[in-house]
């Protein structure tokens, strides 16, 4: 278990908050419900940096394609190849979205989309039901190969998963990682 204390955060308005992942209390930005400025609700969605990597070259396909249909004339851009610009060539033209993108293809662990969502399922399975949308996206970015290590990397697990339930989700997340 983590004796690290809790660090403080400096919110927006200038008010200080304490912060400890050890007890998911980490800010706002986690709250499980979120409500946006037109107070409408929606639950917290917290990604891995698999699923961050996929949906950013989602985004830039999108607007690559948008781009093209506007230099065509208007053509349905739906209509067109979708996968005729390769992943470099979209990020060549921002270097922050080069950067982001470079760090999101170094530390992501699972590559392509059918596998990307195969862990979801496996994270969002009825028996992590009592995990929080934060412990699921930490299982799926940090490659934990004992329970020990993820309960000191995730703290708040401790109390959700025993040694052996966490060490057998561990297990099937490895055999989805490319060899």
């Amino acid at each position: 278990m983590s004796t690290a204390r809790p660090r403080p955060r400096r919110l927006i308005n200038g008010l200080i908050e304490d912060v400890d992942a050890s007890v998911l209390k980490l800010g706002p930005e986690f709250e499980l419900k979120q409500v946006s400025n037109d107070g409408i609700e929606t639950p917290l969605i917290a990604l891995n940096l698999s699923e961050a990597r996929l949906l950013m070259l989602a985004a830039m396909r999108q607007r690559s394609r948008e781009m093209r249909m506007q230099q065509q004339g208007g053509h349905n851009y739906d209509e067109m190849e979708q996968d005729d610009v390769d992943d470099e060539e979209l990020l060549s033209s921002n270097p922050i979205v080069r950067k982001t993108q470079e760090y999101l293809s170094t530390f992501a662990r699972f590559k392509d989309e059918q596998t990307v969502s195969d862990v979801e399922h496996l994270l969002k399975g009825p028996e992590n039901a009592n995990l929080h949308p934060f412990e699921i996206a930490q299982l799926g970015s940090l490659s934990c190969a004992e329970a020990e290590e993820a309960k000191t990397l995730i703290p708040s697990l401790a109390d959700k998963k025993s040694d052996e339930e966490l060490q057998t989700l561990l297990d099937n997340l490895h055999r989805y990682e490319p060899m």
